[in-house]
């Protein structure tokens, strides 16, 4: 059965997820390769205490068209403002492929639908996040992408906002 969605409501629920520049990664910028989103921030200093809030990817091109892309992007945190080495966790993932096999959870999700959906000029992702994560409390973020296959791009803008519910 391909993936579906619920025919009510027939408009998509929408958050509040204000762009602020200084929590920013990136607005936009185009990878062909791994590396960071960070066109705007290599990182976000959430400062001390906890924080609830969405990583926004407001994705405005994404190549499938080969069959065998695959793009995996990882919220990543730390209390090291120098990323050492060990001293990294992740903190969400979000990930695309053309087909199965590059999820993943290649036997359990699909292949990505076409992104941006038709007629949109963007698709946005919000993914709840938290910078609590077991017994730790992270301060600082990065967005590190893996990306794979014949000719991989994809561009987005991304951005954390707090939870203003």
């Amino acid at each position: 059965m391909p993936l579906s969605n619920l025919f009510l409501p027939s408009i998509l629920p929408e958050r509040a997820v204000p762009f602020d520049a200084a929590m920013a990664f990136a607005n936009p910028q185009t990878l062909t390769a791994s590396g960071y989103v960070n066109a705007l921030n290599a990182q976000l200093d959430l400062m001390p205490g906890r924080f609830d809030g969405y990583l926004n990817l407001d994705i405005s091109a994404m190549k499938l068209s080969s069959g065998d892309e695959a793009y995996k992007l990882f919220l990543l945190g730390s209390n090291d403002p120098a990323w050492g080495n060990g001293n990294v966790e992740m903190l969400a993932a979000r990930d695309f492929a053309a087909a199965t096999a590059g999820r993943l959870l290649g036997t359990i999700c699909p292949a990505s639908y076409t992104v941006p959906m038709t007629g949109r000029s963007a698709t946005k992702f919000m993914i709840p996040i938290t910078n609590l994560m077991g017994a730790y409390v992270f301060r600082y973020l990065q967005l590190y992408t893996q990306i794979a296959g014949t000719t991989p791009s994809i561009t987005l803008s991304a951005w954390v906002s707090p939870d203003l519910a």
